[in-house]
């Protein structure tokens, strides 16, 4: 729970007013230099619930340089940091505004003013106290969420990192995917307790969401070109790359798990339907774990999503699409948690497109075709055009969803 509050000043009469001022409810930190108020933030990275920071460290506007360096840290970013003057100079004001300051307070501090105030930004911030306890209430022996969150934004970059030459939709299409998985898996374990999903189980597995496809970096371009449709023996290599994802996460430290076991099934079983259909060969129904069921879903949302992005209701044409296969690619109850999350993904689909290439943007007819063929074989062989596309633009246009239909 973040009950802690740090101050960087480098006045001691102030630190010492700030801390009688808050140390009956939260856990004060004192820095008296930037340098040790930036060390104290990476110490207490997942407590620190607000900074409190001068504007004038060292006789000059060096509190500006000292936020920089924080929301640069990892994990800082949400981190809310308020700053101390003892004038409110208008550009030192404007300044602190662009650079993403959320509150000024000006010296000397009314103590009931100053409390209120913090106490408001932190529960803005982080929830209320009691929101916080919830969020904290993680199984004993188990990774945090905060620490989840921060294990897997460092994978993402790394991953992100081999794809950004291959397709610059990629980024926005994981974030795309991860906020649809995270309000199905919200709708459901609500819709259904006795499935034994928790909102915790539910944010691991939303953050899981953005590795489905990890295990295809392991596999040659010529396969990945190929796709799930090229000839044997090239095609069950193609599928190898659910096993190499899946493998890609196990083995790891207890003190990850359960995420690196939502990983693992994630990318094993993200092209599983629920009839058994897809590959791996072997699950089918409600064998196939959770995880993956909820990142499938996901991802035939994101697809016919981008199929009827020009439709004046595009979440009604993509329920409409999942309703008609319903006990096939998906469970009567995932159909349901889409329909309990109609208002979150009618806001997704709304805003969140894919941030294509200008040449692929030029060629939307043929790329719109391609991605939105219909059940049945395909006949001949792949184009030159197809063969040509990279090895991740092939991954990263979710042919998988729509190729799991036509078998």
């Amino acid at each position: 729970m973040r009950n802690t509050l740090l101050i960087i000043d480098d006045s001691e009469l102030d630190r010492a007013i700030f801390n009688e001022i808050f140390k009956k409810d939260y856990r004060v930190l004192r820095a008296a230099t930037a340098w040790e108020g930036i060390d104290q933030v990476r110490k207490h990275i997942l407590d620190i619930a607000v900074v409190v920071l001068d504007i004038c460290l060292q006789r000059g506007p060096s509190g500006f340089s000292v936020m920089e360096r924080i929301h640069k840290l990892e994990g800082c970013s949400k981190i809310p940091i308020i700053l101390l003057t003892a004038e409110a100079e208008p550009e030192w004001v404007y300044r602190g505004v662009a650079l993403g300051a959320v509150d000024f307070l000006v010296k000397p501090l009314a103590p009931i003013a100053t409390q209120e105030r913090i106490r408001t930004i932190i529960e803005e911030t982080w929830g209320s106290e009691e929101e916080q306890q919830q969020e904290a209430d993680t199984p004993p022996g188990k990774i945090s969420l905060e620490q989840a969150e921060l294990l897997t934004q460092r994978w993402q970059e790394k991953f992100l990192s081999f794809c950004k030459n291959h397709d610059t939709a990629f980024s926005s299409y994981t974030q795309r995917l991860r906020i649809i998985t995270s309000a199905l898996s919200t709708a459901y374990c609500q819709l259904f307790p006795e499935s034994g999903l928790t909102p915790y189980d539910a944010k691991l597995i939303s953050m899981a969401s953005g590795f489905a496809e990890v295990g295809q970096l392991g596999l040659p371009d010529d396969i990945i070109w190929g796709g799930p449709e090229q000839p044997e023996p090239e095609r069950s290599l193609f599928f190898q790359h659910t096993e190499l994802g899946s493998e890609f996460f196990k083995g790891g430290p207890p003190e990850w798990e359960p995420l690196t076991s939502y990983c693992s099934e994630v990318a094993m079983y993200h092209h599983k339907n629920y009839d058994g259909t897809g590959y791996p060969s072997k699950l089918a129904r409600d064998d196939i774990p959770l995880s993956a069921q909820l990142v499938h879903t996901a991802m035939v949302c994101s697809d016919l999503a981008d199929r009827y992005e020009n439709e004046p209701d595009v979440f009604k044409m993509v329920y409409r699409a999942l309703s008609l296969r319903a006990g096939r690619t998906l469970s009567p109850n995932m159909l349901k948690a889409v329909d309990a999350s109609r208002k979150p993904l009618e806001n997704i689909f709304r805003t969140m497109h894919l941030q294509r290439r200008k040449p692929e943007a030029e060629k939307e007819p043929q790329v719109r075709e391609a991605v939105t063929s219909r059940p049945g074989p395909q006949k001949g062989g792949q184009s030159a055009k197809d063969s040509s596309r990279s090895a991740l633009d092939n991954i990263f246009r979710r042919q998988h969803s729509r190729n799991q239909e036509k078998r």
